[in-house]
């Protein structure tokens, strides 16, 4: 758009509530270390437990892998496992040196199977295991996840490897907005059909919330025997979009799903109901103004202790011409400063100049 639309008063609509009573929960009862519950479209922590402390991530360390793989390789590309790969302890998918496999093949190992051998051979494909490593360190600097540092692929111990609850859940929030590690990290299996440079696999999610709650669409597990039980995953249903994160924690399944249930409880139904005219007064043009008929209805989930106020910005006035579909200003609506909605007004007629107007004047001067 040509023009910059500028700030010139503030409106707040009355916005017509689903339900008159919110109740919101009192907060879980966790059995965990380390926990957090954050809002995974604003990043806004909604429970907490220690969320900041440094602590091991065990497999969790897998979709920092699996993110960077993606950003630096196509899904096609063919994978030699080499013998150091295929002899890393812990967690496998049975690997074996010489086998070819594609990478999006491996990222299925890496977040059904947990396997730390195809972490390593993802590592080996991208330069190896120290520059992969960097790498993670790299992106984890570049999305702020200050209590965060990685040394190694797969999560296996080592006193400079660990990350926390709340950078876990930004990280995942990151990782569930590519479309690839969305799709790999919420199937529940996967075959691998034999070839000739490989044998046959099936892998399981070892992600249980994946069937057990729904509204969950992904998340990885983890385990050491220093670390203990770790899980993130994420939650999206009815409007409502969460990220839970707990380490070391016994009763993992079961705690996500009261995190859920009480990160739910806060959020309340609001229906935006806009029926008006907007009217922006042009100079110097056959007609004085340009119109934008808006007629729309929109549900939202918000939190439930604030009301979305809605700011129009529009300028005072236009020069001349003013064409049909133009867009001449925007409705935002916010709750304490978060965007919540917007929509973008155009113009419904169009605007014509007189002879030397003062716009043509204006443009005559670009």
């Amino acid at each position: 758009m040509r023009r910059i639309i500028s700030v010139i008063f503030a409106a707040v609509f009355l916005l017509r509530t689903a339900a008159a009573d919110v109740y919101a929960a009192a907060e879980p009862a966790v059995h965990a270390q380390t926990a957090a519950l954050i809002d995974a479209v604003t990043g806004e922590i909604l429970y907490g437990r220690g969320e900041d402390r440094r602590m091991q991530p065990a497999s969790m360390t897998k979709i920092m892998t699996a993110l960077v793989v993606l950003d630096t390789l196509p899904l096609d590309l063919p994978v030699t496992v080499t013998p150091s790969a295929a002899g890393i302890e812990g967690s496998s998918a049975q690997l074996e040196a010489g086998e070819v496999f594609s990478v999006e093949e491996l990222l299925y190992a890496l977040l059904l199977q947990s396997a730390n051998d195809a972490a390593a051979a993802l590592a080996e494909a991208c330069g190896g295991a120290d520059t992969f490593v960097s790498m993670m360190n790299d992106t984890a600097e570049r999305l702020g996840l200050s209590g965060t540092h990685f040394a190694n692929p797969h999560g296996l111990p080592d006193a400079d490897h660990y990350s926390t609850a709340a950078d876990i859940a930004a990280l995942l929030c990151r990782c569930m907005e590519n479309d690839d590690f969305a799709r790999i990290c919420g199937t529940r299996q996967y075959v691998i059909r034999p070839g000739e440079n490989k044998r046959g696999r099936c892998f399981t999610n070892h992600n249980r919330l994946l069937s057990e709650i729904d509204g969950v669409t992904g998340g990885k597990t983890g385990y050491t025997s220093s670390s203990g039980r770790c899980l993130c995953s994420l939650y999206d249903k009815d409007g409502v979009k969460l990220c839970a994160v707990t380490m070391n924690d016994p009763d993992d399944w079961n705690d996500h799903r009261r995190l859920y249930e009480y990160g739910s409880s806060l959020y309340r139904e609001v229906i935006i109901d806009v029926d008006r005219t907007f009217t922006l007064h042009v100079v110097g043009g056959l007609t004085d103004v340009a119109e934008c008929t808006v007629k729309e209805r929109k549900k939202l989930m918000v939190r439930a202790d604030g009301t979305p106020e809605m700011t129009l910005y529009m300028r005072r006035f236009e020069y001349a011409p003013v064409a049909a579909g133009e867009q001449i200003g925007e409705a935002v609506w916010q709750i304490g400063g978060r965007t919540v909605y917007r929509i973008k007004l155009y113009a419904d007629n169009k605007v014509e100049a007189y002879n030397n107007s003062p716009g043509d004047f204006f443009r005559w001067r670009k």
